[in-house]
């Protein structure tokens, strides 16, 4: 089981309200990368979560890394997709709608549904950007996350937190219009900054749900990881995208 990473503590501001254009509590990012599946004893290393295989076409697991394209979503409300070279898969999607700070708007709800081969804990992160007019404040960088189930982890005082509804994750990107990697949970019961993990009790089909928070939010790929080092994970996903069973 990996060992917890420390990561420098990176320092910005994020904008909550009710309202679109009041201004939001700082946002401290976690400093320690949470276990994955610390618990789970039939969590193998050696697997990545490469074990079963379905009979239909899902987007599954290979070699550590579940990869969900923004354009795999189910889309609905505000969203849309825009097709982009720097994208994984030469798209990504884009909210257009109006700021949700307060809580989530049902109406721009998205979904995916992907295939687990076995009993395992992931790492969430995500490839996301924001556009150049927003790269130098907080403003398109966040989104609503839940896992159905409840099977969403943040880590509070290094103990875990079952995430029983919405939750807000966030990052930034820079002007380089490069698509970037990252994502941590900005809880506010208790107030805490967190990793995201996922815990998928066997193997199945799962969905995530996302709602929109931030106009003009651009995200390529969620990254759902498992044993894996965080940082061979950044580098490795960037140029990947989705697996299927059937490939």
């Amino acid at each position: 089981m990996k060992k917890l990473l420390f990561l420098p503590i990176v320092i910005f501001s994020l904008l909550i309200s009710c309202t679109d254009d009041a201004s939001e509590d700082n946002f401290i990012p976690p400093t320690e990368e949470a276990p994955i599946d610390e618990n789970n004893e039939d969590n193998d290393d050696d697997d990545n979560g490469d074990n079963e295989t379905p009979t239909a076409c899902n987007i599954t697991t290979k070699d550590g890394l579940l990869i969900l394209e923004g354009e795999s979503f189910e889309l609905q409300g505000k969203w849309g997709v825009v097709a982009d070279e720097k994208a994984s898969g030469g798209k990504y999607i884009e909210y257009t709608g109006a700021n949700n700070y307060n809580s989530p708007n049902l109406t721009h709800e998205i979904s995916v549904k992907f295939y687990v081969p076995a009993k395992a804990g992931y790492r969430v992160k995500w490839f996301m950007r924001q556009p150049p007019e927003e790269a130098s404040g907080d403003l398109a960088n966040d989104v609503w996350i839940y896992f159905p189930g409840d099977l969403g982890r943040a880590y509070v005082n290094q103990q875990p937190v079952t995430l029983e509804h919405y939750e807000k994750f966030v990052s930034r990107s820079a002007k380089d219009g490069e698509f970037a990697f990252g994502g941590a949970l900005d809880l506010h019961n208790p107030k805490s900054s967190s990793w995201m993990t996922v815990d998928f009790p066997e193997a199945g089909e799962y969905t995530l749900n996302i709602c929109a928070r931030s106009k003009h939010f651009q995200l390529d790929k969620i990254i759902l990881s498992t044993g894996l080092d965080n940082d061979v994970v950044a580098e490795t996903s960037k140029d990947l995208t989705e697996t299927s069973t059937c490939d």
